[in-house]
């Protein structure tokens, strides 16, 4: 058995930028005459020994390890006191270069960073065909920690600009590099692939009935020690608050090897992250789309200890619009279904489609109960999806598009027979709340936590129009909730004009009746609604409010 760990763009000139929750900016040197002229001092690393490294990482294909495509080398640098330095009529401009032999890309990390109001960073590539920036006071984090997304190439340049009448000094350390030796596309590929040539791209027609739930999928940049980089994958789920909390489900054993909390803050993830079409394109597509930093809220021990191997990650920052993220639904019963999909990044490609149609089988991992879902992968029209290293923490849906579990790992693979194209998933209505009595053991407390009690939820858009819910002046009262076959509205007083609203949890109209004038009680048959968390509007002459209902 392998392990899998299963871890704004804008074009101007040939320059593209990068989001990462910065401002899109140029770096100024880019257009001051002559500044290609002036010096940059350089810091070079030792290149580490990647032979050695792609040996390691073969002899650990078998074992429940993370995807490592990358080591971090030790800076240890202050920005300023090594930067060399331009001034304009305006501003002060430092520029300090850090390269490492042969690297296929370069991850910066600091563990002191702070800017102040109008200071701007920017980090870019020798060729500066990737520019990130500006960074700015806004990027700045309690634990007083950074990281970027990775920039291609052997060296990267780091731009610091400051008005110069600035008083307040920026604190910037290069505390460390990340050095990535695999998993990166080479510009003069003629196909971008990292993963398997079986798999299957997100686009092609098999994922036709989950196009929203793949713009809840997110590859995940783990720095999980002081040496190792590596790829996860994770999943925004929703909750019984339908409050867009950014909470991503993956699996613990992706965080296992964290060995320090300052480290979460340090995560990258990238948000849509996949082909346009079917075909595997000749360029990589874009990475536009990323955050950094989280903080885990709940995980279960992995498997080895008998655990059905999730963890909850709350991103430290709500998710842009415009990254047209999906919140998706879950089912947490112990149901074996049999159909459904994972979507996910092996070996940190881009974003993949894996199916199955056959019965999930209830299977015991270490525990004395059954933890996971055994799936059976099977060819499709485009492939024959399967996992790798990266896809790990991706998450298993039902033919609803609901979350049922998320991945620990399995044996397939493109190369080997179909009967070993299998793989083993932490179920869900485990992980809700059968790993302990602790909230940070178990996902119920935060996916719900308005305790309906309900056993599945439907997905959420950015822009699902929910209506606010009243607390204290409701027109009227609502009873009992949850309900089962009927509720009774009762009004707190005579209207003459009344109109009723039930919405469902997509903000979509399932009902709407007109109710006498001067009814007192009013009686709702539920028989023809499915089970679920519904919106109920109550308009009584020039007054209105709404109430959540919990239908079972």
């Amino acid at each position: 058995m392998k392990k899998h760990l299963l871890f704004l763009t804008a074009l101007l000139a040939t320059f593209t930028l990068f989001a990462q929750l910065s401002t899109g900016e140029m770096p100024p040197s880019f257009s001051l005459k002559n500044a290609d002229n002036a010096p940059i001092n350089t810091i070079t690393l030792q290149q580490p020994d990647v032979d050695k490294l792609l040996a390691e990482d073969e002899s650990e294909e078998a074992m429940f390890k993370p995807r490592r495509f990358g080591v971090i080398l030790r800076c240890d640098k202050d920005f300023f006191e090594n930067a060399t330095i331009i001034e304009t009529k305006t501003d002060r401009i430092y520029r300090l270069a850090v390269e490492v032999p042969e690297a296929q890309a370069l991850v910066f990390y600091s563990e002191r960073f702070r800017l102040p109001k109008n200071g701007k960073l920017f980090l870019y590539n020798d060729d500066r065909s990737r520019v990130l920036g500006a960074f700015s006071s806004f990027n700045n984090h309690e634990l007083h920690t950074f990281a970027t997304e990775y920039l291609e190439g052997e060296r990267i340049i780091f731009e610091y600009v400051e008005p110069l009448d600035q008083s307040e000094k920026a604190e910037l350390e290069i505390s460390e590099i990340g050095y990535a030796y695999r998993d990166i596309p080479e510009k003069s590929s003629s196909e971008y692939r990292s993963s398997g040539s079986c798999n299957v791209n997100v686009n092609c027609s098999e994922g036709d009935d989950f196009r929203k739930q793949q713009r809840a999928v997110a590859r995940i940049l783990v720095k999980m020690d002081a040496y190792t980089m590596g790829w996860c994958t994770g999943t925004l789920i929703n909750n019984t608050n339908y409050d867009r909390t950014p909470y991503l489900l993956t699996a613990a054993h992706c965080i296992e090897s964290v060995s320090s909390s300052s480290y979460y803050s340090q995560f990258v993830f990238y948000f849509n992250y996949e082909t346009s079409g079917c075909s595997t394109p000749s360029q990589e597509p874009s990475r536009s789309h990323s955050l950094t930093g989280a903080t885990v809220k709940a995980y279960d021990n992995t498997y080895s200890d008998g655990g059905s191997d999730f963890c909850l990650l709350l991103l430290n920052d709500q998710i842009p619009q415009s990254y047209n993220p999906f919140w998706c639904g879950w089912d947490n019963r112990n149901q074996a279904v049999t159909q459904g999909v994972c979507i996910h990044h092996p070996s940190g490609d881009v974003k993949k489609i894996s199916t199955f149609n056959t019965r999930l089988q209830s299977i015991s991992m270490g525990a004395s109960t059954a933890t996971h879902w055994l799936v059976k992968w099977e060819p499709t029209t485009n492939g024959y999806g399967i996992t790798e290293g990266g896809s790990s923490g991706s998450a298993l849906f039902n033919v609803y598009g609901q979350i049922i579990g998320d991945l620990t790992g399995g044996t397939s693979a493109c190369n080997v027979a179909e009967d070993d194209k299998v793989d083993y998933y932490g179920k869900l209505s485990y992980s809700w709340s059968s790993n302990g009595s602790s909230n940070s053991r178990r996902l119920k407390p935060w996916l719900d936590p308005a305790n309906t009690g309900i056993s599945s939820i439907g997905g959420m858009d950015y822009n699902s129009s929910l209506p606010s819910v009243a607390a204290k002046e409701d027109l009227a009262s609502i009873a009992p909730n949850p309900a089962k076959d009927i509720l009774t509205v009762t009004f707190d007083n005579s209207y003459s004009q009344i109109a009723l609203t039930i919405c469902d949890q997509a903000a979509r109209v399932v009902r709407t009746e007109t109710i006498p004038s001067n009814t007192t009680s009013y009686t709702l048959d539920l028989q023809n609604l499915k089970s679920g968390v519904y919106f109920i509007t109550i308009k009584a002459d020039d007054n209105i409010s709404t109430h959540k209902v919990v239908i079972y």
